[in-house]
Formats: structure tokens, sequence, C-alpha cells
């Protein structure tokens, strides 16, 4: 028998059951660990790439992962995050809000509405509202450093692109930069993302944000999202780019600001007493189905 024929009479397969959400159009696979007969990480990597595949997989921003097994008392269940090139994510905002509707809709949650999520970005609280929109307790910024900038060869023109920056964590790393431009110029300045996720500067890689003000405490965003590319939407990076607009005097805190993403508008407010961010946005069940896995 030959390698080819031994390989293809050894292959196996099983059909994964999952369930496509998204939150403003930033999409992602959901499945439930309880569906795995594995826990090895590096699988699910490999998986993740195949699935977030828009050509050959099933097509999505991120997969996410609902897990029993966790450390934290506090919180009901725990998860694990992937981009869509496999890399693992700390957190995600807009994943964070599906997985909190996937857990109570699949009666996880014992019905409760309100309930925490493990994360490696600390236990996450959530709370279901109506009309598919979920309000998340996104805790303080992690880090937070102002005036920061770089500079990399441009891609939109010729020359070089001064990249002025703050740099504020959420659990995972934001690079933001605000300028006073229209949005056709927003949208040449950001094609510079891919290069800025790889600077130096960064040595875990970074989302990177192009924001400009638009009214009183309204702002427009494009995000190149770390391990995935341009989305129609980033929870973390419009709670970091909130953040960023606060310090510079942009905006105030305990008042709801709009961040107006491509794919829609998610609502952040920096809490002055609990000092934590809240994020609120919609949750939406794309599709249900099953995913031919072969190994």
């Amino acid at each position: 028998m030959s390698i080819a024929e031994e390989k293809f009479r050894t292959k196996t397969s099983f059909l994964l059951p999952f369930e496509k959400m998204h939150g403003l159009g930033n999409d992602f696979v959901i499945i439930n660990n309880s569906h795995l007969d594995f826990q090895d990480k590096s699988f699910e990597q490999e998986l993740c790439k195949k699935i977030c595949d828009r050509h050959l997989g099933i097509g999505a921003d991120g997969m996410i992962v609902i897990d029993n097994v966790k450390n934290s008392e506090n919180a009901i269940k725990s998860w694990r995050y992937y981009n869509s090139d496999g890399s693992i994510g700390e957190m995600c905002g807009n994943g964070i809000r599906c997985a909190a509707k996937y857990i109570y809709e699949h009666g996880l949650s014992a019905e409760e509405t309100e309930f925490k999520i493990e994360t490696l970005a600390g236990d996450i609280g959530v709370s279901l509202l109506n009309d598919d929109m979920v309000k998340v307790d996104m805790g303080a910024p992690r880090e937070i450093n102002r005036n920061l900038s770089l500079q990399v060869s441009d891609a939109s023109s010729e020359g070089d692109f001064t990249f002025n920056y703050d740099f504020v964590s959420m659990g995972n790393p934001h690079a933001i930069g605000f300028y006073e431009v229209d949005t056709g110029k927003l949208q040449n300045f950001s094609l510079n993302g891919p290069t800025i996720e790889f600077h130096s500067n960064f040595p875990n890689k970074t989302n990177v944000e192009f924001a400009r003000k638009v009214s009183e405490n309204v702002f427009e965003l494009i995000v190149w999202e770390r391990g995935c590319g341009f989305t129609q939407a980033c929870g973390t990076g419009a709670c970091a780019t909130a953040v960023a607009a606060i310090e510079k005097g942009l905006a105030l805190k305990d008042s709801d600001i709009e961040i107006r993403l491509p794919g829609g508008s998610l609502f952040i407010r920096w809490d002055s007493v609990t000092n934590s961010i809240f994020m609120t946005g919609p949750a939406k069940l794309s599709f249900i189905g099953y995913y031919n896995e072969e190994r």
C-alpha cells in the first residue's frame, strides 16, 4: 500500500456542531467544548484557521470555545478565543457579547441574565438586555500610555507615515491615533495598520485604531485587528478609543460615548465610581450548522 493510500484509508472525520454569531458584522464561530473529545489547544488553533477561512471553511473573524473547565469561582463558564489566524486572543469585546448570548440561550446560565465569563483578561461580567443587546463590564483599563509615536513607510503614498498614538490595554493591546480629517483620508491612513501591528514597539503585536471626532461624544473608528485584519467592528477597540478620547479631553467620563464602526455603533461609558468601562451593543445569531472536520 502506498503512503498516499494509507493516509486515505486512515483518515477520519467528524461533524462538529457550531453556531455562527456576529456583533455588528464582527463574526465568530462558537463551539461548545462538550462536543470536542480532546483538550489539544494546538489542534484548536489549527481547527480555527480552517474554520475561519472564508473560501474553504465557514468564514469568520475568530473562533470561540465555551468550556466548563475554569479556575474562577465567580464565573459560570470559561472561554478560549482564537483570532482567524489561529493566534490566541486575551479578550474580544464583540465576541464576549456573542458568547454571553450563546451561554444564556443554551441554558448554560441557569436562566440567569447576568453572569461572569472567565477569560485570559479576567472575569468579565455580562448582562443580557432586550432586542439582542448585551452590556459588558470590561473592567478598568489595564494600562494607559499617552503621546507616543512611531514612523513607518506609508502604505498609501510615498514617504514615511508618522503614527501619533495613545496605548491602551483592555486586557489586549490597542494603539489609537486621532485625526481631524474626512472619512476618506482616515481610510487611507488605516492602510498602515498591518505594518503598525508588527512594529517593534509591540513585541506581542497590537490592534490598531484610527479615530476621528465627529461631534460631542461621537467618534468614527476604523480598526486593524491583531491576527485578523480589518473588521466591521471591534469591541475592545471601541473601549480603548473611548478611554483614549477621555484621557485627551475629547470626551467625558460618566457619559455615553458613541463609537461608529463600519458595522454600526457601540456605546461606551467609563464609570468614575467603579472605574469600569461598560460596553453595550448587539449580538445576533447568523446560522447553525455542522462543520465536517477531517483528521
